[in-house]
């Protein structure tokens, strides 16, 4: 049985359509509201939501192929340019184990990310470590974050205008480094990076993949048929002969550790992802983490391997670079891997400007409900993507800053600040459930961490 019933909701009167029996059944009836024109019941109890955004307006929407997806174009556009230069002082086998070590790493501390937001129920590394480490260092791990974040935005910046401007004119357009910049600066850039869902991002982040997959046939097809071998139709110079270089391993590796250490970097937007993943659990997410990370494994084993085997010792620190510009098949791959840059630049930016606003709050709370507005972080958000635009624009080569912001912070967001909240989470509120085991293999973990900052600082200072 249905009827018309009138709901009050403070000053204004609402009409629902009520449904006897719907509620127990005591008989009692609760009124189900629906959307007339385009005016809910939400939109009265809460008339500000439209106009403010925080953590804790965030929705579960992302499902399991987006959030899957989601990661993938989080990881790989980034991560399998450079990994093939770092294999000129590592052999192959030592190559594969070193990825599936840090891979499986990596991982795991997405997954205790989660445990540690229901363990402390807190939604962000802020809160999170203010509630299981102490307020007086809780600026570490956003300042830790941010730096990451931007660090890795510039370098975003710069591998996409240089893509871009590299193979434009192959196919006719003449368009400068600092054109290309600007004009994907202002669109889909500036859009995209104003939007707070990352679930809204799944299209982009799927583009992102394909191009990311049609850069990997072209290896290999460019492997198999021998264009760059000697003889064929785009070969320059032969690297030199390093044997079978099967099991080579020594201090040049730490290039190759470097490359890898942040290859699998997505967890500045851990508690984010977590918070929009749809029914989460620890154990969903982990899940829906193995899947993207195995995924995304094997996409930088091709990658790593296929530039090495063509070019050898050769291979530069982005590999695309060593594709000849007449290389038609090649000018399409970079073209896609820049729109592919393009297309994951947002979702690391998310985590950029979530960062951002927690400093800004931090040094100065009489900010906050500034920082909760929507048209504040609209515009914030525009001045952030104009100042990484314009540091592109002006410094061609961020090489050497962002090497050491990415083995230094990477580390640590990855590796070091995971381990802490989890350890010091488990240890205060669930140490019963915490096992002797798992708390030697998350404080190892972290220790490894801290020594990756350090000798990522040093490959990318004297290597």
């Amino acid at each position: 049985m249905v009827r018309r019933s009138t709901v009050q909701l403070g000053s204004h009167q609402v009409e629902a359509d009520t449904e006897a029996g719907d509620y127990g059944t005591s008989g009692t009836s609760r009124p189900k509201m629906k959307r007339r024109h385009s005016f809910t019941v939400s939109e009265i109890m809460f008339p500000s939501k439209d106009k403010t955004w925080t953590i804790d307006d965030d929705n579960e929407t992302m499902d399991n192929v987006s959030i899957v997806i989601n990661l993938l174009a989080d990881l790989s556009p980034a991560g399998i340019l450079p990994l093939s230069f770092g294999m000129a002082g590592t052999g192959y086998i030592p190559s594969m184990v070193l990825l599936i070590l840090f891979a499986a790493a990596a991982g795991y501390m997405m997954y205790l990310i989660s445990r540690t937001i229901e363990i402390s129920q807190e939604k962000s590394f802020n809160k999170m470590w203010e509630k299981v480490v102490g307020s007086s260092t809780r600026c570490v791990p956003v300042a830790m974050v941010f730096a990451v974040c931007f660090g890795c935005c510039l370098a975003y910046a710069c591998m996409f205008g240089d893509l871009f401007a590299g193979c434009m004119p192959a196919f006719g357009v003449n368009a400068s480094r600092t054109v290309c910049l600007i004009v994907l600066g202002i669109f889909p850039l500036l859009p995209l990076c104003m939007l707070k869902d990352l679930s809204l991002l799944a299209p982009t982040s799927f583009a992102a993949l394909v191009a990311v997959l049609f850069t990997i046939v072209m290896m290999a097809v460019r492997k198999g048929d021998g264009s760059y071998a000697p003889g064929g139709d785009f070969f320059t110079e032969a690297p030199p002969d390093k044997g079978s270089h099967l099991f080579t391993f020594g201090i040049s590796s730490l290039l190759l550790v470097n490359g890898l250490a942040v290859a699998f970097l997505c967890h500045y937007n851990g508690c984010k992802y977590y918070r929009e993943y749809k029914e989460h659990t620890p154990g969903k997410f982990g899940n829906k983490v193995s899947i993207a990370f195995g995924a995304v494994s094997v996409i930088f084993a091709l990658a790593m391997t296929l530039g090495y085997a063509t070019f050898g010792s050769l291979s530069d620190g982005v590999i695309l670079n060593n594709y000849s510009t007449n290389d038609i098949f090649a000018n399409f791959a970079r073209l896609g891997m820049g729109a592919a840059n393009v297309c994951s630049f947002p979702l690391m930016f998310s985590g950029l400007r979530e960062q951002a606003l927690a400093l800004i709050v931090e040094a100065s709370p009489a900010m906050k409900g500034t920082c909760d507005l929507v048209w504040f972080q609209n515009v914030f958000s525009a001045c952030m993507l104009m100042v990484i635009t314009v540091v592109a624009i002006l410094v061609t080569d961020a090489s050497l800053v962002v090497g050491l912001v990415g083995s230094i912070c990477g580390s640590a967001t990855i590796y070091v600040i995971p381990c802490i909240l989890f350890d010091r989470a488990s240890t205060l509120f669930t140490p019963s459930k915490y096992s002797k085991a798992e708390q030697f293999l998350v404080r190892l973990i972290g220790c490894v961490g801290v020594f990756l900052m350090v000798a990522g600082a040093v490959a990318t200072l004297a290597l």
